[in-house]
């Protein structure tokens, strides 16, 4: 049997884990940025590794002892602000106030405010909660296809009419899936 983790180590974990998860959120800005001047390779990749991000936080944090109260607060406002940045782009597409040459899909504005209007009603009532509410699974699920419908869109290489197919069907996916785990979510709370 091996040695177990000092306490130490147990919070450099965390403290790792901690710092990936914000700069996952910083990433939001870059990604805003290149997706506005048309610059799909680069967010295609700053996409990819914030969402890279959000696996190896989460594994850290569980190797630590568990994450921290802090964390979980900032763990899924990191997921929303790096998935606003798309998402605004998106409506920006679909508004025709956009034109970077990315994604051929124009998906309604009615469904990407149905998507932000989920993200708050679900962040305000975690915010109730003085440790923040756990990730349930039905919430990692909709980040994950989230993540996979943005980096169908914001795929840049050959195929893009195929992965931009893909990546619009993934939102309505991703649309349903948020409803159904706000839903989950709010249902679990009530007496």
């Amino acid at each position: 049997m091996g040695k177990a983790p000092s306490s130490a180590a147990l919070s450099h974990l965390s403290t790792l884990a901690n710092g990936l998860t914000v700069f996952r959120g910083l990433l939001a800005v870059p990604l805003l940025l290149v997706l506005q001047w048309g610059w799909g390779w680069w967010a295609w990749w700053l996409l990819v590794c914030g969402a890279a991000t959000d696996g190896v936080d989460g594994w850290l944090a569980r190797c630590g002892g568990g994450g921290s109260p802090w964390g979980a607060r900032l763990d899924p406002l990191c997921d929303k602000l790096l998935l606003l940045a798309p998402l605004l782009w998106l409506a920006g597409r679909s508004a025709g106030a956009i034109d970077a040459g990315i994604s051929p899909i124009p998906t309604p504005l009615w469904a990407i405010w149905l998507l932000l209007a989920r993200e708050f009603l679900v962040t305000e009532w975690r915010s109730r909660h003085p440790h923040g509410a756990p990730a349930r699974w039905s919430g990692k699920l909709k980040t994950v296809t989230q993540f996979l419908c943005f980096g169908f869109l914001l795929w840049p290489g050959p195929a893009q009419a195929l992965t931009a197919a893909a990546g619009g069907g993934l939102f309505w996916v991703a649309l349903a899936m948020a409803w159904l785990s706000g839903i989950h979510y709010i249902k679990s709370s009530l007496p």
